[in-house]
Order: structure tokens, then sequence, then C-alpha cells
């Protein structure tokens, strides 16, 4: 994999992705009790969003990824299709929770286990998203970007 190669730059979105994940985790399982808890979850959260939509731009460009994958493997497309429905859900997802985050901050509604439950929700999408995504490289071109 070279620099520009868009496996190489999607391997690296992912990279980010995860370590973005983690970050988001972390700051979830802290004592929702401590006045910082809100505003690190916030902050993470917003990480997260930097990395999804970095990630999104870097696959769905133009001689992107997933369109390499096409002409590479047409057969895939539809697999292609599906990877960019979930790209609008995973952002409707993160938008949904930086919403419930704000709102419990003025009002403590929705209560911190509901958004604990939608971020556990968010990041087992991402983790299959991310799944699915290697599986997918891997059908095109017998590539394992699982590790990275």
């Amino acid at each position: 994999m070279t620099a520009n190669d868009p496996i190489a730059g999607a391997a690296r979105r992912r990279s980010a992705l995860e370590q973005s994940m983690q970050q988001v985790e972390h700051a979830a399982a802290a004592a929702s009790g401590n006045s910082g808890w809100n505003d690190d979850l916030t902050g993470s959260v917003r990480q997260l969003e930097v990395a999804l939509n970095h990630h999104i731009v870097e696959v769905e460009s133009p001689s992107g990824l997933l369109e390499q994958i096409v002409e590479t493997a047409p057969r895939l497309q539809r697999l292609v299709e599906d990877t960019e429905r979930h790209h609008v859900t995973l952002t409707e997802m993160v938008t949904t929770l930086l919403n419930m985050i704000a709102a419990a901050r003025e009002t403590n509604t929705p209560p911190v286990s509901t958004i604990r439950a939608a971020i556990v929700e968010l990041l087992n999408e991402l983790t299959r998203h991310r799944q699915d995504g290697a599986d997918l490289v891997y059908e095109a071109y017998d590539v394992d970007i699982g590790g990275y």
C-alpha cells in the first residue's frame, strides 16, 4: 500500500475511527456524577464525529475506495450502496447522540442510562461497519485491512 492508495487511506481512517470509538467508550464509562462527565463525553463524541466524517469523505470521494471497488468488482455494487446507506445511518446516530447529551446538560433528560444505551448502540453499529468494510475490501482485493 502506498500513501496515495485508497486502501491505505481507508486503513488510516479506519484506525482513527477505532481510536475515537475507544475514547467515547472510555468517556461514557467514567462516573457520570463527575462534573466534567458531560463535557468529556461531548468532546469525545465530537472527535468521533470528525473521524467518521473523514472516513466517509475518504471512501466516498471521486476515485475513492468505494468507487474503485465497483470498478474492480462490479458484483459488489449492492454492498457498496449498503455501505453508503450505513454512512448516513451512522451520521444520524452521532447527531442524535450529541443532541441527547446537550439536552441532558440543560434538563437532565434523558437520563445517563439512556445516553449510555445510545452509545453502546452506536459503538456496536460502528464495529459492524468496520467489520463489513474489511470484508468488502477483502472480497474486492484479497487484502485484509482488519488489523488497521
